[in-house]
């Protein structure tokens, strides 16, 4: 019997432009995500090297923290959620969201998982998890009507309650 094994390979410059690019890493066990060069454009489906060099990353910018529902994702203007969820009260809305740790530069850090959220309003998102969070996350939330949209959160206050924790979070705009 033959043996399949995953081939793996990294990209350091773009395939289109020539420009150099942090280490992305095709095929293995990391985190995918959609990259895209910000010379010309071309996008890679990789992971980024936790070895890339840093003062590279300003070369690229992620597409999508959320690869895998990309299709379903849209994104939403502010006037769409204030006028789905007016300005200030929170809406109780319990469901599961995927969610991925975000670093100071904003790229994802390891695999996404999944916490609780607990309301919503159109300033940010209160949500439950087993272990405390803190820093930046980008969340993927379905809102009625408008379908599923991808939201960059800052943690602002975590509480434990119980054998769990709560923390809220403010939406932020990436610059």
């Amino acid at each position: 019997m033959q043996q399949v094994t995953e081939r793996t390979f990294q990209i350091t410059q773009c395939v289109t432009c020539d420009g150099p690019l942090p280490t992305l890493v095709v095929g293995g066990a990391g985190a995918t995500r959609e990259w895209e060069c910000r010379n010309c454009g071309a996008t890679y489906l990789a992971s980024l090297s936790p070895s890339s060099p840093a003062h590279l990353r300003d070369s690229i910018k992620l597409s999508h923290y959320f690869p895998e529902r990309r299709e379903t994702a849209t994104t939403l203007r502010e006037i769409d959620l204030e006028h789905e969820l007016r300005r200030h009260p929170r809406r109780p809305m319990m469901m599961s969201i995927p969610v991925v740790l975000l670093d100071d530069d904003l790229f994802p850090v390891g695999q996404e998982f999944t916490v609780i959220s607990r309301n919503l309003s159109a300033s940010g998102i209160a949500i439950v998890h087993s272990i405390p969070l803190e820093g930046k996350l980008a969340v993927l939330i379905e809102l009625p009507v408008i379908g599923h949209v991808q939201l960059l959160l800052d943690i602002v206050r975590c509480t434990q309650v119980g054998d769990l924790f709560e923390m809220g979070g403010a939406f932020f705009e990436r610059r």
